[in-house]
């Protein structure tokens, strides 16, 4: 029987019961702060607490406007909103709760029931993510064949990602640099994170501006061949030469790493998975697929993205790593260049020796409209929670909205300034549709319910202010 202490630390006390209960059936239990976002602390019955932080920081955001149905509350110096029976009277969950502050793109979660809440916001301009300089090369570099006439051996190097799936760390800008035409004292750009070998040139001396923290580095070795059209590349025929990986490795902000060496790794250190894949849904006629290994001791994960698998190719080579496990992350969409409607599967924990099978996709949330300020759309069966964001025509986000009762329409609250509007232009309206088999959606931290999604679709219509 689980048994309730007050005082414990402040995470289990976020998805702990109404420590702090009184006998007139109030439920009012102490704040709490997670990061990363949560909803915990018992149903809401007279009171509630809500911080508000920086989603990429997880700093606290003094001066935040909550909104609570029809009550309102600004974040004091800690991030922290309160509302009680004197402040929001018949305050009863579920509710709907709105954040908003200068600079950052309101947030508003529908159906939450949770008295403990943490709501992070994105800022309008997102801090760029600390980062670490390393240079180096691939040790067996040299060993590798000679490649043959139109043929360049190339190595694209890369760091392990976090396990936050829009963490900006996993997406760093890497420029170029020049590398020695043989015989000639001209130069050819590359990617400054590549190697190059054929009958021109031959450089590994590549530099990668990779993310702080614990993690590896690895290298994806391929062979390129122009297929007898040098001046096409629209025909070239591209195959898995072998991996270099590096583990063990934590870095820090400015930090500037040189003469790092990644071993190559043997024949029998790779391993050959095979997938399989349902049948496109209706209105997607493009697959990709890649498994990816999950490092151990905290390193973050590697995406094996080449080859990318595909209804006609279900097969690829990645490393034998001790102490990981092995996921399958499949995306079927319109088309190649056009990503929505999108429905993307996500196989956890595989074995190796066995086929990663994505049994089925979920379906795009369908409908999707908007007239006069109200927003609607028909849900996908079998989803957990559906999102809705909004996003100027950078792509960059304006409004999110999560719900969590299953509701179907919505409209959005007065907030100011308010990024929608009237005048403000053209944005996307995407709504996706996520499965997380198992949470508990009144007592969830939202970081560790990331990682047990299995699916999440989308589709997405424009919207003029």
């Amino acid at each position: 029987m689980r048994k309730l202490i007050c005082g414990l630390p402040a995470l289990m006390a976020a998805f702990g019961g109404a420590c702090g209960s009184v006998s007139d059936g109030t439920n009012h239990p102490a704040p709490v702060l997670v990061a990363g976002g949560a909803i915990g602390g018992g149903h809401i019955s007279g009171y509630m607490n809500v911080y508000v932080t920086d989603g990429d920081s997880d700093a606290v955001l003094a001066g935040a406007t909550v909104q609570v149905g029809s009550c309102s509350a600004t974040t004091d110096a800690t991030g922290l909103a309160t509302f009680d029976p004197t402040s929001c009277p018949s305050l009863n969950g579920p509710v709907t709760l709105t954040a908003s502050a200068n600079a950052y793109a309101p947030s508003t979660a529908i159906g939450v029931n949770g008295a403990n809440v943490t709501m992070t916001l994105q800022a309008f301009t997102r801090p760029a993510p600390a980062t670490a300089q390393v240079s180096g090369t691939i040790a067996g570099w040299e060993d590798l064949p000679a490649p043959g006439s139109g043929h360049t051996t190339i190595a694209y190097v890369a760091s392990s990602q976090t396990d936050d799936l829009g963490d900006l760390a996993n997406n760093l800008a890497q420029g170029t640099r020049d590398i020695q035409i043989a015989g000639t004292a001209l130069t050819t750009s590359i990617a400054a994170n590549s190697c190059a070998r054929n009958a021109l040139v031959d450089d590994c001396s590549w530099q990668l501006v990779t993310r702080t923290g614990a993690q590896a580095h690895f290298a994806i070795v391929l062979d390129s061949y122009d297929n007898g059209t040098p001046g096409d590349s629209s025909d070239d025929v591209t195959t898995l030469v072998g991996w270099a990986l590096l583990q063990g490795l934590n870095l820090s902000a400015g930090q500037t790493v040189m003469n790092e060496a990644l071993p190559m790794m043997a024949a029998g250190d790779m391993q050959t998975i095979s997938a399989s894949f349902p049948a496109l849904p209706a209105g997607m006629a493009y697959l990709a697929a890649y498994p990816a290994i999950e490092l151990p001791n905290g390193q973050g994960r590697i995406p094996a993205a080449f080859p990318t698998l595909t209804t006609g190719a279900t097969t690829s080579s990645i490393p034998k790593v001790s102490g990981a496990s092995y996921d399958l992350l499949a995306t079927a969409q319109a088309t190649k260049s056009a990503g929505e409607p999108s429905s993307m599967a996500w196989v956890h924990g595989f074995s190796p020796a066995s086929t990663a099978a994505v049994s089925a996709w979920m379906m795009a949330p369908t409908g999707i409209t908007a007239s006069g300020g109200a927003y609607s759309f028909v849900p996908a069966t079998g989803a957990t929670v559906h999102s809705a964001e909004f996003r100027d025509s950078s792509g960059n986000r304006v409004w999110s909205v999560t719900i969590f009762d299953g509701t179907s329409s919505f409209t959005l609250p007065a907030v100011s300034p308010n990024p929608l509007a009237p005048g403000s232009g053209t944005v996307t309206l995407n709504v996706s549709a996520l499965a997380i088999p198992g949470v508990d959606l009144t007592n969830v931290q939202f970081e560790q319910a990331t990682q047990k999604l299995t699916a999440i679709s989308s589709d997405q219509i424009n919207v003029t202010f």
